[in-house]
């Protein structure tokens, strides 16, 4: 024993150790009571602690792949969200394609109509597209589809547009790879819409009309001829004709030209009477002049040669009648006896008739004179396009026409060119610029030839296209796959904490392209009733994309969903196993506190009991 060490009596030493023994049981219930857990290290129960941490971590592995499935659900909620507005816009283009049904007619008005709606058409097309890529969430795109496209090679595009009168070629709503052949033919030849030359004739009383020529090679023109009537009856008549942005003004039958009949000299006895006829005013080719001398009448219609630039038309109108009445006096001429004794033409215009004379008579002659507007008028105009506009304008039809031939009148000019495109299998489309309006006419601007594989568009030029027409040129656009398929943008799940299922929520290609709902643009303005058809088609496949793939977004989010919540409750039951096995019993455990400290109080007593005969020692003293 070393020295200063105290020594205690056996009965002190034991009721100290117990009285130790007690503390540290006492000092563990407090922390069991305090910690709720009856076992809190490895030491207090290695295979309940170990048993329970497992539980604990995969409840907690749980909990996390918990929110991760949240967070898809909320992906998918946004793509659908987008789906319904797509869904939306969609129906408001089928409503275009309506309003476009009932303007078919081929006016004016009606081609502008539907213009505009096919305007209005393209533009919702594009939101869609970009209502599509606005429905990413967490860097996910659900609608942007699987990255994969196809589109024209550059060279084939740079081959079409190498072509005179070609250019912008491309196509849209590629489905599949195809190679498309674009040929332009035809001779370039000009002619009018019967239809419309028939109505222009009945409308302002015209005869003989016709649309000839050949197209330009440098300045042709698809447009439409049109043919405006200005003026009334006994007016001046204007007649506009219009051949796209070249125009033609024609004035007729301006009621102008004149023939007057004055007595300058009176006959007497002895003395010759002088009457002096004058042509004077407008006058134009068609216009008749008459002179009546002693009943007898001589008529002169003017003609082309006669009103000609640089002509004295009045003067050429007066020679030719004072020739004509001339040749009748005298012989056997038809005022041969007659007061008449000649006539004379001056240099102004002015004839001058002299009458006979007798001594000791009067010899009175009797001269009057008129005039009436042409009943026939021609007209033939030549325009840059190549276009010849000629017609016959008839006066007494004209005055009869309703609405006293005023107005205007369209005619539909048909030229002979071609534009085809045909595919790898053999089938050609072609816009013809003979065919009817609404009929796959050729015009100036985009052409879109649609076929199963794609959309061939390409901008005409009207004014140079005839260049190629006359070489019969051609050129191949093809089409491939320019970007390959990924799953950047698909959502995989995991679904539980070994990563031994999960789920795959592919993106759903809902951009309007030829992978995805296949709505392409209007094509050629919806001149056509069969451009409208296949908007309307595009939008019917449209609408069963969108079911299709609101449908596989639905199954996901149910099946996401249902494993969250799947998830959630299970990982509940981990912890609760786990509690089972370190929770610690409240009541039982105070119970057990209460009794320690019982023990401790009895310990201490005991401890002072055998403390006692230590103490008797100091009564010796």
């Amino acid at each position: 024993m070393a020295v200063g060490d105290i020594s205690l009596s056996a009965s002190m030493r034991t009721n100290l150790l117990q009285l130790q023994g007690v503390q540290d049981k006492i000092a563990q219930k407090q922390n069991v009571l305090a910690t709720g857990n009856k076992i809190n290290t490895a030491l207090d129960g290695p295979t309940a602690f170990f048993a329970a941490k497992g539980l604990n971590q995969r409840a907690g592995d749980l909990t996390a792949l918990k929110d991760t499935m949240g967070q898809a659900i909320t992906t998918i909620k946004a793509a659908d969200k987008g789906l319904t507005s797509i869904d939306a816009m969609i129906e408001q283009a089928r409503g275009l394609t309506t309003a476009a049904y009932a303007a078919l007619g081929n006016d004016a008005g009606s081609v502008a109509t539907r213009k505009s709606l096919a305007s209005q058409f393209n533009a919702l097309k594009d939101q869609i597209d970009k209502l599509a890529g606005d429905s990413s969430y967490g860097g996910k795109n659900l609608l942007a589809g699987n990255g994969m496209r196809m589109d024209s090679t550059a060279a084939s595009r740079a081959a079409v547009n190498s072509v005179a009168g070609l250019e912008n070629a491309r196509v849209t709503n590629v489905v599949s790879a195809d190679t498309y052949t674009v040929r332009v033919k035809g001779d370039g030849s000009i002619e009018g819409a019967a239809g419309d030359i028939a109505n222009a004739e009945m409308a302002h009383g015209l005869t003989g009309m016709k649309l000839s020529g050949t197209m330009s090679s440098t300045l042709g023109s698809f447009s439409d001829v049109q043919i405006e009537v200005r003026g009334a009856v006994g007016r001046e008549r204007s007649f506009i004709v219009s051949d796209g942005n070249e125009s033609r003004t024609i004035t007729y039958f301006d009621n102008t030209q004149k023939i007057e009949a004055n007595t300058t000299t009176a006959a007497t006895s002895g003395v010759a009477q002088v009457t002096n006829v004058n042509v004077s005013g407008t006058i134009e080719a068609g216009d008749s002049f008459s002179i009546t001398v002693e009943g007898q009448t001589f008529t002169y219609k003017a003609t082309a040669e006669d009103t000609a630039i640089g002509q004295n038309a009045a003067a050429n109108v007066a020679s030719k009648l004072q020739a004509s009445i001339s040749a009748q006096i005298g012989g056997t001429g038809r005022l041969a006896g007659k007061d008449v004794a000649s006539v004379s033409v001056g240099t102004s215009g002015t004839i001058s008739l002299t009458g006979a004379t007798t001594t000791g008579v009067a010899r009175e002659m009797t001269v009057s004179a008129s005039a009436e507007n042409a009943l026939t008028k021609r007209i033939s105009e030549s325009f840059a396009s190549g276009t010849v506009v000629s017609f016959t304008v008839d006066r007494k039809l004209l005055e009869q026409a309703a609405n006293g031939g005023n107005g205007v009148s369209t005619i539909e000019k048909k030229v002979d060119i071609q534009i085809s495109a045909t595919n790898l299998a053999g089938n050609t489309i072609t816009r013809d610029g003979m065919a009817n309006r609404g009929e796959g006419k050729l015009s100036g601007g985009e052409q879109s030839f649609a076929f199963d594989s794609g959309t061939v568009r390409v901008d005409v030029d009207q004014k140079t296209i005839k260049e190629a027409a006359s070489g019969n040129k051609a050129a191949n656009l093809v089409t491939v796959q320019v970007t390959d398929a990924n799953t950047a943008n698909d959502l995989t799940v995991q679904l539980n904490e070994r990563n031994t299922n999960s789920i795959t929520v592919k993106a759903q290609n809902l951009t309007t392209s030829g992978q995805g709902l296949r709505l392409d643009y209007a094509q050629n303005n919806w001149t056509d009733r069969a451009d409208i058809d296949n908007a309307v088609a595009g939008i019917d496949h449209a609408k069963q994309t969108l079911r299709s793939s609101s449908q596989t977004l639905s199954t996901n989010l149910n099946i996401i969903t249902t494993r969250e919540n799947f998830t959630k409750e299970f990982s509940d039951v981990l912890q609760e196993g786990a509690s089972k096995l370190t929770l610690a019993d409240q009541n039982e455990e105070g119970a057990n506190l209460l009794m320690l400290q019982t023990r401790q109080q009895l310990g201490t007593i005991a401890l002072s009991l055998a403390n006692q005969s230590q103490q008797s020692i100091l009564r010796l003293f």
